[in-house]
């Protein structure tokens, strides 16, 4: 009777360890990718109100950027972005600059699926609100691994 009292404990708690290690996982994913695929995330100031990998303030002033996200699709008309607040739609113009994370210019042709970038520019008034990019910066990648 003592010996599947014994079978009994040691089997419980393989069944808690195996939960443990389950509940980790779960939380480190969840922590470097969101609760969706489409959820990734990027956090889009460093304190002191510097962009990630940008030795200069990001806007004119030092404002935030309008949003950051993750370049989901690339059109001639603008870029999907995924962002935290949801999918995002923002229109590129002729005046609309590209630049990369130290600061040398780009274009459209630069940009790929997947890269994150801070966009600058404003509101416009119409059927809905739109973002009028003004200034599209490439974020460099986040740094797999500790920091």
């Amino acid at each position: 009777m003592a010996e599947r009292r014994w079978l009994l404990a040691a089997g419980a708690g393989i069944l808690v360890l195996m939960l443990v290690a389950a509940a980790f996982s779960l939380g480190v994913y969840v922590g470097e990718h969101g609760w969706t695929r489409e959820g990734l995330t990027y956090q889009p100031q460093q304190p002191g109100g510097l962009l990630p990998g940008a030795g200069a303030p990001g806007g004119p002033g030092g404002e935030p950027p309008a949003v950051t996200g993750r370049i989901r699709v690339i059109s001639p008309q603008g870029l999907e972005l995924t962002t935290p607040d949801g999918l995002r739609f923002v229109e590129i113009t002729a005046e609309t600059r590209f630049e990369g994370p130290d600061g040398e210019e780009l274009s459209l042709r630069d940009l790929a699926r997947g890269d994150i970038v801070a966009v600058f520019g404003e509101l416009q008034a119409g059927d809905g609100p739109r973002l009028q990019a003004s200034r599209i910066i490439r974020l460099p990648a986040r740094p797999v691994g500790p920091p």
